[in-house]
């Protein structure tokens, strides 16, 4: 019964990261696409590109998580040569298609100017990047807790039997 709980809180969790990653990327997408002028003042338009490249993020986003998660019930602990290729193509392709809309907007930008972005982003970097080691150090202390109640509830379930 408790496997049964853990894999299918597993499962919504899977379905969880892939939606909202799915949808964050894809309205980031859509947004940069549809900025057209960062400098004096800000101005965008809508049109039939800024939908198709959500579609696109979307989809992309959704290949990556699929990759990373694989099959649910998969017994191989490595991914296939092939596999493995594609997850290293993807991921490549979505860093530089996150960050070559940023690098774009930058060419109406004073060269004064780009010196304060640069340190923004770096700063901006440097935060989140510490935040995802919280977030990393916090699961790893999760899991091993989880592993370590898993284990101490095993011998009480083979003694009642």
């Amino acid at each position: 019964m408790r496997n049964k709980r853990q894999a299918n809180n597993d499962r919504d969790l899977t379905r969880v990261i892939k939606w909202c990653s799915a949808l964050g990327l894809g309205l980031m997408a859509a947004f940069l696409y549809s900025i057209k002028q960062v400098t004096p003042e800000l101005q965008y338009r809508i049109s039939f590109g800024t939908g198709v490249s959500f579609v696109v993020a979307v989809a992309l986003s959704w290949a990556f998580w699929r990759l990373v998660f694989g099959k649910p019930n998969g017994s191989e602990n490595s991914l296939s040569k092939p596999l493995k290729r594609g997850f290293i193509i993807l991921s490549i392709f979505l860093t530089v298609a996150s960050l070559a809309p940023f690098v774009y907007m930058l060419k109406g930008v004073a060269n004064d100017k780009k010196g304060e972005i640069a340190e923004g982003t770096a700063l901006a970097v440097l935060v989140l990047s510490g935040v995802g080691f919280l977030l990393w150090k916090t699961a790893r202390f999760l899991e091993s807790d989880s592993k370590r109640e898993d284990d101490d509830s095993k011998p009480e379930e083979q003694s009642k039997l």
